[in-house]
């Protein structure tokens, strides 16, 4: 199964028998760390909701597979449930944050945030979009297209947030 394209391993998930789930594994093995960093980028490197959100995207995607019409498009579509979910569990945390300060209850917990290492300072520093932008193309070596249709912009624009992120994460280092 080591060389199997995502092709023939969604082809064999899809069996629902025989090493199906080993395929599925196949395929979150391939793309877990990739995923992972880009959840962790719209989330703010909280890692409590990184390991939530992954769970949930992986899960999703064994249970939706079915939907999935191209199969050699598995990575872009499990990016585009990683960034559903995680908006999702974003717009809940922020519902229970507002909910539990309306009533004067105690303070939330505070997040669990990694340790973050100078890249992930510089990235926290950019505007959501930007940020989600520099990741995509970084990380995830998503093209200019693809970063414009999953997030609903015009192409010249998606170069353009990714160049002046970039600038401006030039000029962080320089001082």
């Amino acid at each position: 199964m080591q060389h199997l394209t995502d092709i023939q391993l969604v082809k064999r998930t899809l069996q629902r028998r025989g090493d199906a789930s080993l395929a599925f594994a196949k395929l979150y093995g391939r793309y877990q760390a990739k995923i992972a960093a880009y959840i962790a980028a719209k989330v703010s490197y909280n890692s409590s909701l990184v390991d939530d959100v992954l769970q949930d995207t992986f899960m999703t995607a064994w249970h939706k597979l079915e939907q999935l019409k191209e199969h050699d498009k598995f990575f872009p579509w499990v990016v585009t449930i990683a960034r559903n979910t995680a908006m999702d569990v974003l717009r809940e945390k922020k519902r229970v944050d507002d909910i539990s300060h309306l009533l004067n209850q105690e303070e939330p917990e505070a997040e669990e945030a990694l340790d973050l290492g100078a890249t992930e300072k510089m990235l926290v520093n950019l505007d959501p979009v930007d940020r989600e932008i520099v990741v995509m193309k970084a990380v995830l070596e998503c093209s200019f297209e693809e970063i414009s249709a999953q997030l609903g912009l015009a192409l010249s624009a998606s170069k353009m947030r990714y160049y002046r992120a970039l600038d401006k994460i030039k000029a962080e280092v320089s001082l």
